[in-house]
């Protein structure tokens, strides 16, 4: 296994971070978005979800080869970008 963050593996990262992404997917309070519409509605119900399931994916490969960090550098900046837009979307914009 490739060591990660803190000397924990890769894919001991991922772990946490889809259950976070499957809890924010089915047990996040839907209702808070009913009032929205659109490209808001969609970045404020799946912006938080979106952006864990990115960060596992990004998790995963780096787990499987070194060969793969290019592109898990890219998903975790997606990943990032997501959520800077989440954020935007549910604090900035009103």
């Amino acid at each position: 296994m490739i060591k990660g963050f803190l000397n924990i593996p890769w894919f001991g990262w991922a772990i946490p971070a889809v259950v976070i992404a499957v809890t924010f997917t089915f047990i996040w309070p839907h209702k808070a978005v009913t009032t929205r519409s659109g490209l808001r509605h969609f970045s404020v119900r799946w912006g938080h979800p979106l952006t864990w399931y990115l960060l596992a994916v990004s998790f995963l490969l780096r787990g499987l080869s070194p060969t793969l960090n290019g592109i898990a550098n890219l998903t975790a900046m997606t990943g990032g970008l997501t959520y800077l837009l989440f954020l935007i979307m549910t604090f900035v914009v009103k």
